[in-house]
């Protein structure tokens, strides 16, 4: 809430209503009215010094609100913003918990209601009222402070069709709420209401007091009807299914379909209540069949069944209009192979959209396409970005299928509904070959566009021009020649069977002597640039400790750090796994993250550390400097991995460690770095909440996803199995075991260009050293092998808050109703009684804050946390760090990246005070 609407509600509401409260409470009593607006919910709160009756003070309140006109929009300042619910607490003074509470639905006193309120509702806002609009969706988003703004566009239409309308739905935060957690939601709700006249949707989140919204969404509003029916005139079976079942959902009979081109089998289930017959079923069926020419399907076999013992009742057989008509006759396959974007794009979409009734209720992967001569453009865009690696295998398996088209290249994209840009982009070669007979034009039901595409021709990089330059060389030098296929060079042979490779005894000597005098040569370069890094990384820090004036020691520390951010503290090899063999727990960077740690185990064993929390671990402490810095102190190389997830709190802390991880993954020490935040039992807890409905969730119930981690499970001493086609693999760690620099590639190359073109290694604030980027859309963020993401941009107080809301602890949702005895403190204590059974150490970070932060209302909430914490710390297994109340920490603006959260400098700075603390078991 903005101050300006804050001060409006002090102004235009509190006296009034405290007025009329004032003649329910005796004479000379003390009231304190207290006001809060969440999303389209205000809050009112009554204190006094002696018990209240609900009825009486309820009754106040509406009397006086009933005077308001209209009572629905209670605020003034411009854009208004609706208030559709009223929640009355009575609380006596200095206590803590409510004596009662009451719900007030406004909508309610305004319209006498007949049917129920939810139903009127429901219907009102079908036929594309936007206040009912805004009412019906905003139920789910008020407790988590986002107000609700619905408008209409009336759009044009070029081709002589009657007008559509766009509906654009503006969120109004005082932050910028969680994507997935927004949009997700909002999207099935708006889709179930299945609003008449509204060809698509805009879902715009406004921060307020900001002149351009964060994000825009788009929005497909096609009835699932329609999309049911798109799919069905494609014949597709489980669209036909649906639509069928739906048709006799009265009647007690379900359908089931399969479809073999051209043939498609339908089963009829007859549970004992219906009343229908054969024939009266037979020809309803026919007629659905023949409205909608489901595009290849020439018969049909249409078989009865009890629903009850699968008894067959009948069978029978029918012609469909494909079978005579020759626009009906070929399968959308055949189409596409033809060349034809309509079949194309319909199985595209199939493909990328396997759950028909997630497509049903969120709009799911929408294709575009585009073709310039024999290259074909793919455009997917959801409301969260299609993942690339699933897309381009769904896209590449189904090209393969296809075997015959006329395309020579796919340019494959994807990107959020509503963007003008691609967030990801790859090509595919393929083989093509030209159909025998050209496309059939079929007519095809028109579609919602997404707003237009820009498909951009990628530059060719400065990397590719140097492999380009490096082929010319190596193919002058006579010892090799190009492939066939120009894809890349093989070495240099006379004889035309590249299978039966042979060289002549003059060449094959002159090969080996060349390959011994190159492994030599490489061997003595990698020495040197070895002994100049350690020599350089010396010099930085001599410097680092000479220098007197903090700016100048930050930028030094800073050309440290860069050193370091390339590097893992993994003793062995390991890389980023394609994808997960885990199921989905509806959170990316668990999912990501999950399936690294198993790598890491699978290769090195268990780790020696484990930091886990939430957004202030992930990117608050450095894992490889708290490595580096206990070196120094004369312990080993431990092995540290960081399992920060964003949003996470105390129960997703309980989920992670006590219930998806086997005992025997769990580290000896592991390291809590957060804050208050994750034990607040008051707020809702959303993250948690996503991953109890996920099919990850649903197999951890089940027993299946232990028995999975358990059973690959290894032990330290486990050695590494390598199959006989890992040779490339096998070579590369074995060069890391005996390369000086082959673990810092990154480092000697950022190195280089520093000290040879100084303007290239200079740091900037709009790229990371390593590649961090928060993509809130996806949830996919760009963690080091460690699971650390560096930032690098520094919080400047001058010019933060110009793009920037400052939010104060009254309305931080973090903080919303904080209590720290509920949900988060006893999953917390089970946590602690799981973790001292199997004998591991916890160390509680409670991570530093600015001053800026760090307002009145945050302070008392810290003060009352370090309280709590340091009556937990008698236990034995658990230690409590706390870097909040230190006033250093508080105004060191270069080591955060905004007002809460640390920097990559912030979080090697932690890891060194970390180590410093001698009083934490670290493993020996």
């Amino acid at each position: 809430m903005t101050p300006e609407t804050s001060a409006d509600l002090r102004f235009h509401l509190v006296p009034s209503l405290q007025d009329a409260i004032r003649q329910m409470v005796p004479l000379g009593a003390y009231l304190r009215l207290r006001v809060r607006l969440r999303g389209n919910t205000l809050h009112l709160l009554c204190e006094t010094t002696c018990p209240t009756e609900k009825e009486d003070i309820t009754q106040a309140i509406l009397q006086e609100i009933q005077r308001q006109s209209p009572t629905v929009e209670l605020l003034q300042p411009s854009p208004k913003v609706g208030i559709y619910r009223l929640i009355v607490y009575g609380r006596l003074r200095q206590e803590k918990k409510s004596l009662w509470l009451s719900l007030i639905n406004l909508e309610q006193l305004e319209q006498p209601q007949v049917a129920p309120l939810h139903l009127k509702l429901k219907n009102q806002a079908r036929l594309g009222k936007p206040g009912a609009i805004a009412q019906y969706l905003s139920q789910n988003l008020s407790p988590l402070g986002v107000g609700l703004r619905v408008e209409t566009q009336t759009l044009t239409q070029s081709d002589g069709q009657p007008p559509k309308q766009r509906l654009w739905i503006t969120c109004e935060c005082d932050y910028n709420p969680d994507y997935r957690l927004l949009t997700e939601p909002l999207v099935q709700r708006l889709r179930e209401l299945q609003i008449k006249g509204f060809r698509d949707g805009a879902i715009r989140c406004q921060i307020r007091g900001e002149a351009k919204p964060e994000w825009v969404l788009w929005v497909d509003l096609t009835p699932p009807e329609v999309m049911l029916r798109q799919w069905g005139r494609w014949g597709d079976p489980e669209a036909i299914a649906i639509l069928l079942s739906q048709a006799f959902k009265s009647d007690q009979i379900t359908f089931q379909a399969n479809a073999d081109y051209p043939v498609l089998t339908l089963v009829c289930y007859v549970y004992p209540d219906c009343s229908l017959g054969q024939a009266q079923v037979r020809e309803t069926v026919r007629e659905i069949l023949a409205g909608l020419t489901p595009q290849g399907l020439h018969t049909v076999i249409f078989q009865g069944k009890s629903a009850s013992f699968h008894e067959l009742l009948w069978e029978t057989t029918w012609s469909l209009p494909g079978k005579e008509q020759p626009e009906y006759q070929d399968s959308p396959e055949t189409l596409a192979q033809q060349g034809n974007l309509s079949a194309l794009k319909f199985l595209l979409q199939r493909c990328l959209n396997p759950q028909l009734s997630e497509r049903l209720a969120t709009g799911g992967v929408h294709i575009t396409l585009r073709q310039k001569a024999s290259t074909l453009y793919v455009m997917a865009e959801a409301i969260a970005c299609p993942p690339q690696k699933e897309t381009l295998k769904a896209i590449a398996q189904l090209f393969h299928r296809l075997e015959t088209h006329p395309f020579n290249a796919l340019k494959i994209y994807g990107r959020r509904s509503g963007q003008g840009k691609a967030l990801w982009q790859q090509g595919l070669k393929c083989n093509p070959i030209t159909p025998a007979r050209p496309a059939t034009s079929i007519p095809t039901p028109q579609e919602p566009l997404a707003p237009e595409i820009t498909l951009p021709a990628p530059p060719l990089q400065p990397l590719e021009r140097f492999h380009q330059i490096g082929i010319s060389l190596l193919k002058t030098s006579q010892l090799w020649q190009s492939k066939a296929d120009g894809s890349s060079i093989v070495l240099r042979c006379d004889h035309s069977q590249v299978s039966g490779l042979t060289l002549a005894p003059q060449r094959l000597r002159l090969a080996w002597g060349w390959a011994l005098l190159g492994m030599l040569l490489t061997a003595q370069i990698d020495w040197l640039a070895g002994q100049w890094l350690q020599w350089d990384l010396a010099q930085v820090t001599k410097l680092a400790e000479k220098q007197t004036d903090p700016a100048t020691r930050s930028e030094v520390l800073d050309a440290q750090l860069t050193y370091t951010s390339q590097q893992t503290t993994a003793p062995k090899a390991i890389a980023f796994p394609e994808n997960s063999p885990y199921p989905s727990f509806d959170n990316p960077l668990l999912n990501e993250k999950l399936a690294l740690y198993q790598r890491r185990i699978e290769k090195n064993g268990v780790p020696d550390v484990l930091i886990i929390g939430s957004s202030r671990a992930l990117r608050g402490l450095d894992p490889l400097t708290l490595q580096t810095t206990l070196i120094s102190q004369g312990y080993p190389p431990l092995d540290i991995f960081n399992f920060g997830i964003n949003g996470a709190t105390v129960q997703v802390f309980d989920l992670l460690l006590r219930q998806i991880l086997p005992p025997e993954q769990l580290p000896k020490l592991i390291i809590l770095a957060d804050g208050a935040r994750a034990f607040n039992s008051g707020r809702l807890d959303l993250t948690y909440e996503m991953m109890t409905r996920s099919p990850g969730f649903q197999a951890l119930e089940a027993g299946t996803l232990t028995q999975l981690l358990q059973n690959e499970a290894p032990t330290k001493s486990r050695a590494i199995a390598f199959k006989p086609d890992d040779l490339d693999q096998v070579a590369t760690q074995w060069f890391g075991q005996f390369s000086q620099v082959h673990g810092r590639r990154q480092l000697l190359k950022t190195r280089f260009l520093t000290q040879a073109i100084p303007s290239l290694g200079q740091p900037t604030h709009a790229t990371n050293t390593v590649a961090a980027s928060e993509n809130s859309e996806t949830g996919a963020i760009s963690f080091n092998l460690d699971g650390f993401l560096a930032l690098e941009r520094r919080f400047i107080p001058e010019t933060y808050y110009q793009n920037h809301p400052r939010v104060t602890g009254d309305y931080d949702g973090d903080y919303a109703d904080f209590n720290l005895n509920g949900r988060q403190q006893e999953t917390f204590t089970q946590l602690l009684d799981h973790l001292q059974t199997h004998q591991v150490h916890l160390v509680f970070l409670n991570q530093p804050l600015t001053d800026h932060y760090l307002d009145p209302v945050r302070s008392m909430y810290e003060q009352q946390f370090r309280e709590y914490f340091q009556q937990l710390t008698r236990r034995d297994n658990l230690d409590f760090v706390d870097l909040v109340h230190q006033q250093p920490w508080q105004r060191r603006y270069d080591f955060f990246s905004d007002p809460s959260h640390l920097n990559q400098f912030g979080a090697a700075q932690v890891a060194r005070d970390l180590a410093q603390i001698s009083t934490i078991p670290w493993p020996r």
